[in-house]
């Protein structure tokens, strides 16, 4: 017994298809993305009725009277049938209804907002609500005589529900999660036995569990050994005798309930990919029609075998039932047995060797016998498991909506929209609206003749192409006169992206090339790209290509970015990767108001890109701010000043719609620390987010942060972690307003400690300053702190910390950063005078110490200076006149140049 396949049908575009059968059996109606519903009288019907119900039509079911399907207006609507008229609304969600049920009088519908609602009779009213779920709603089914509901959702939760009272009876995890129907390949798909629902049957991985609807255990379990990927779909045939089930790459399953046994059914395909959704034939129960991903409907329907020896059919299946037993054993004396059914019976001699005898060579049998097993042997051995690989992601706009919408955004950022139209007659058209109208008036532009569906708005120009042809089309907003100019790539190149910024138009091509306009269409640069492009963004005089740098692993794909910056006829360019965590897809591509990069991927993840650090820092995970898992945010903006993030709510998708035009709202960043929730790691947020951003008065921001964080330390007891937070951060203000802090809540110790950190931040500091100096010209140089003098007077262990004292030239320069000058001579005065360590030998420590001694002198001479009111400029080593002064002065401030011929020793 085997099951054959018919051809493959096109019913609908790429996405998510469903189909149904009717009850009598006349009609396969099926439903896609693209917002169509097809009547087949069988799978060779070459012009199916079609009939549009919106833009996309998610899930439908037959009542026996009306259709129902789940359109985009978040609606269960209902239809009569075949007319298709509308006949009412049956139910509303606040997302779209992502599976449909009907049995006897009740109608089940499972919706993205995580919510489940059942309805008796025909009518819209009161209907029962279950809700429990976190994640989308994947896959229902019901039975309507025990008042069974199970549901499959993306929180990867199993529920059993009793939908007359509203209670759950049961909940297993341990499922594939998803947080949008739209990304989800493994539905699991729980079905009810039709006849007694006594059992219930659902798909995980490489296998069918099925349950018993009794106590809820699992009664056993189903497997294929010919299947080479996961189960995403399952169904029990009408009779409840066979179990149909489909996997992630196209192949299927028909499952022999009462012996729990895998029929033979042909091999699928290569066109054939994940399958969506099974069906079977009410009328004709060895019949059972599928779609899967890519919008393709076909059939398997029961073969005639031709019996192998002149043995019948039914003997056979005898014998195989028989053949299945697990108490079958091979005895010794049974080789009279073996020669009498090698007479005339090739079958079961075949059954039995691979029983039993499968790693034994046939002997003593003729030449025919001999070559069919062989051919058996080879056809038994188990298919090698197929690595699949992530699919790596095409080119996209960012800011964009799918392709395949009639109304679309081409481009939704901070300067405006662009929105496309596509009437069903072909007609389009392209409206543009800026966010403010003192950039340019809103556009209207005809789309009939070029077909524009990629397109990139700026403050000075905007972009159309067209990933069908090699025409790209700028528009300049701020010129003068003729302000729209056109060019055709040559040698038949296709745009894969484009964008516009306010000094450059950059175009990626199929041939890999990067191409380089002005605004007002002066060509320059073009550029080679390494791999396949993947988005393009762009700021000013920066355009940043992310493209793929390698294959895809199994778990993710290795993304590349290359960062070019134009100045003037000169052109630089970084190659930096992009870190994508595995298992996610970039979906969003863009440069802040200040000018840094940023992505985020389609799990909410966003990424800031710092030229300064040379890395990647997470800044928002906007799931986290999401109230339920099945909502996503449409990024439109990052703003650095501001610290927020711009982005549209999608409730149960992955993109806004058209109409209604939706709002924006603010996100708030936060960087993804550890205990977000205490108040010490909102402190650390807060500050790291002013250090790595370049925030609306950041040095403020980080100073009051950083006191915070000290009292908070005083206060936990933790006064090593509030002298490490003053060092780390190196600054002489906040070094008073701690010394302060400190003394005012009696900690004398930890002041005096404090103290002594002086001369090493202003030695900080000014090597700071020097850098930056000397950085303008290339010269890199090492910041040199002064290391204390070692001390081996005595050996003794001190059983409590002594503070030391200070000498008189720091506690003449600390005079100047504290507004109480007894603080210190109160310190000093407890304390006897130590005299001055003398330093016979000229060593590296003594070395060190002489500089720290210099250093203290030149800020006891600073001190002398501003308290006797003398207004002359200091010198610095790039204004002095002595060059021997110079690197002098470099020696006392402790800068080092990085050349070996250059550092400084004392001798």
């Amino acid at each position: 017994m085997s099951f054959t396949r018919s051809s493959l049908r096109y019913a609908h575009t790429n996405g998510y298809t469903g189909l149904l059968y009717t009850p009598k059996g006349d009609f396969i109606i099926t439903c896609g993305t693209d917002g169509d519903i097809r009547h087949w009288t069988c799978i060779s019907d070459d012009d199916p009725r079609s009939t549009c119900l919106g833009e996309f039509v998610m899930c439908i079911a037959h009542t026996g009277k009306r259709l129902l399907a789940s359109t985009d207006r978040n609606t269960v609507h209902a239809y009569t049938f075949p007319e298709m008229d509308s006949d009412g609304i049956l139910m509303r969600f606040t997302a779209p209804a992502t599976c449909l049920r009907v049995c006897g009088e009740y109608t089940a519908a499972g919706s993205e907002d995580t919510s489940i609602k059942v309805l008796r009779g025909d009518k819209a009213g009161a209907e029962t609500t279950l809700e429990g779920h976190k994640g989308p709603i994947l896959a229902l089914d019901v039975h309507a005589e025990r008042h069974l509901l199970a549901s499959i959702a993306g929180d990867g939760q199993l529920k059993v529900w009793n939908f007359e009272t509203g209670e759950e009876l049961k909940s297993l995890s341990g499922l594939p999660r998803s947080n949008s129907f739209e990304s989800t390949s493994l539905f699991g798909t729980p079905t009810f036995e039709p006849q007694r629902g006594e059992q219930l049957a659902y798909a995980l991985d490489k296998e069918i569990i099925v349950l018993n609807t009794t106590n809820w255990e699992v009664s056993y379990r189903l497997q294929d050994d010919r299947v080479s990927s996961n189960y995403s779909c399952c169904q029990f045939s009408p009779n409840g005798e066979r179990l149909a089930a489909g996997t992630t790459s196209g192949e299927l399953s028909i499952f022999d309930v009462q012996r729990r046994k895998a029929l033979q059914v042909e091999a699928p395909p290569s066109d054939c990919k994940a399958i969506t959704c099974l069906a079977w034939n009410a009328v004709n129960g060895d019949e059972v029609a599928f779609c899967d991903a890519t919008g393709q409907l076909g059939t398997i329907f029961l073969g005639e075998d031709e019996p192998q020896d002149g043995l019948p059919n039914g003997l056979e299946e005898e014998q195989d039932e028989f053949l299945g037993g697990n108490d079958y054993e091979f005895e010794q004396g049974d080789g009279g047995d073996l020669d009498e059914i090698d007479d005339g019976d090739g079958v079961s001699l075949e059954q039995l060797k691979r029983k039993v005898m499968r790693n034994v060579e046939p002997d003593g049998l003729d030449e025919d016998n001999s070559k069919h097993s062989v051919a058996s042997s080879r056809n038994s051995l188990p298919v090698a498991p197929q690595l699949k690989l992530f699919k790596q992601q095409s080119a996209f706009q960012p800011g964009a909506t799918p392709n395949d919408l009639e109304h679309r955004y081409l481009v939704w950022n901070d300067v405006g929209i662009v929105t496309a139209h596509t009437e069903p007659s072909g007609d389009g058209a392209i409206d543009v609206e800026f966010h403010d109208a003192s950039v340019h008036h809103a556009l209207h532009l005809s789309n009939n003749y070029n077909q524009h569906n990629l397109a990139s708005l700026s403050r000075s120009a905007l972009a159309l192409a067209s990933t069908e042809s090699s025409k790209l089309v700028v528009i300049a907003l701020a010129a003068a006169g003729n302000k729209e100019w056109s060019v055709s790539l040559p040698d038949c190149e296709s745009v894969d992206a484009l964008v516009a910024t306010s000094q450059l138009i950059a175009v990626a091509t199929s041939n890999h090339f990067l191409r380089l306009f002005s605004v007002m269409g002066t060509q320059r640069e073009v550029l080679s790209i390494p791999g396949s492009v993947v988005a393009l963004a762009g700021h000013d005089n920066s355009v940043l290509c992310v493209y793929h740098a390698a294959g895809s692993s199994q778990t993710q794909q290795f993304l590349s970015g290359m960062l070019v910056n134009v100045s003037g006829l000169s052109l630089r360019v970084e190659q930096l990767p992009v870190p994508l965590t595995p298992g996610r897809q970039l979906s969003w591509l863009g440069y802040t108001d200040v000018g840094s990069p940023g992505f985020a991927d389609n799990m909410g993840l966003v990424q800031l890109y710092r030229r300064a650090s040379n890395a990647w820092f997470p800044i928002c995970d906007t799931m986290k701010q999401s109230s339920s898992v099945s909502n996503n945010y449409f990024i439109v903006a990052l703003s650095e000043a501001r610290q927020i993030i711009q982005a549209v709510l999608c409730r149960g998708s992955s993109y806004p719609m058209t109409n209604p035009r939706p709002m924006l709202q603010e996100l708030r960043m936060q960087l993804p620390l550890c205990d977000i929730e205490m108040e010490k790691s909102e402190l650390e947020d807060t500050l790291l987010r002013a250090s790595i951003m370049q925030v609306e008065g950041a040095e403020k921001v980080q100073k009051e942060m950083a006191i915070k964080l000290f009292a908070l330390a005083c206060s936990s007891e933790c006064e090593t972690r509030a002298r490490e937070l003053v060092e780390s951060i190196a600054c002489t203000e906040l070094l008073q307003l701690a010394v302060k802090y400190a003394s005012k809540r009696g900690r004398i110790h930890l002041s005096d400690r404090l103290c002594e950190l002086l001369p090493q931040l202003e030695a900080i500091q000014e090597a700071r300053k020097q850098q930056q100096m000397l950085g303008a010209n290339g010269i890199a140089a090492t910041i040199v702190l002064p290391m204390a003098a070692t001390s081996t007077a005595t050996t003794t262990p001190k059983l409590a910390p002594k503070a030391m004292e200070l000498s008189a030239s720091k506690r003449g320069a600390l005079k100047r950063f504290s507004n109480s000058p007894n603080l210190f001579k109160a310190a000093a005065a407890s304390r006897p005078a130590t005299p001055d360590a003398v330093t016979p030998l000229d060593t590296q420590e003594n070395i060190f110490g002489e500089s720290e001694s210099l250093q203290s002198e030149l800020i006891s001479s600073k001190t002398n200076v501003d308290a006797a009111g003398t207004g002359d400029q200091q010198r610095t080593p790039l204004n002095s006149v002595n060059p021997f002064a110079m690197k002098r002065k470099l020696v006392d401030t402790g800068v080092i140049f990085g050349s070996e011929k250059l550092k400084l020793a004392k001798k």
